[in-house]
């Protein structure tokens, strides 16, 4: 069973082979999302993206990517900032700001002309917040998260979006 930690850093995950195209960061091996990873198709039944996705040039390719790598029914597990989130603004190489519902493009048969097809099928979305009064964006989110997107993000940001997508 193959489980790749890519753009580990120093978030090295063990029982993963960790993947980062700093040498620097002392990985398993070098490979970068942005360029095809020197690896078999097919080969890993789970991958880990902690805080990477929104740092790659284009997220469609890096999905692909994710895809050509997992075997079928394999799992990604993805972090990132949520676009409230003042995390996804202050760091200067973040080139993507996401949205609970981002990942859905790669779910959909609708995109298949632009993608080669559906990708992965969504498994579990989650939207994190902090303390104080992120209690009431929680309870709006829980009711709505479209409406808590469209209208209430900004009073009441989140913290961190989690999605885990099983290949198809």
């Amino acid at each position: 069973m193959m489980k790749l930690n890519i753009g580990s850093g120093e978030k090295k995950l063990p029982g993963f082979i960790n993947v980062d195209k700093y040498p620097s960061q002392k990985g398993d091996l070098k490979g970068d999302l942005d360029k095809k990873i020197n690896l078999a198709s097919g080969c890993a039944d789970e991958i880990m993206l902690d805080n990477v996705i929104e740092h790659v040039d284009s997220i469609p390719n890096t999905m692909k990517e994710i895809r050509r790598l997992l075997k079928k029914n394999g799992v990604v597990h993805i972090y990132t900032p949520h676009f409230t989130s003042h995390s996804s603004w202050r760091d200067p190489t973040h080139k993507h700001h996401l949205s609970y519902f981002s990942f859905d493009m790669f779910t959909k048969d609708r995109n298949a002309h632009y993608l080669g097809g559906k990708l992965f099928a969504i498994e579990k979305k989650k939207l994190s917040f902090g303390g104080g009064l992120s209690i009431m964006g929680r309870l709006i989110f829980k009711i709505s998260p479209e409406v808590y997107e469209k209208k209430f993000c900004f009073i009441f940001p989140a913290s961190t979006l989690y999605v885990k997508l099983r290949a198809v």
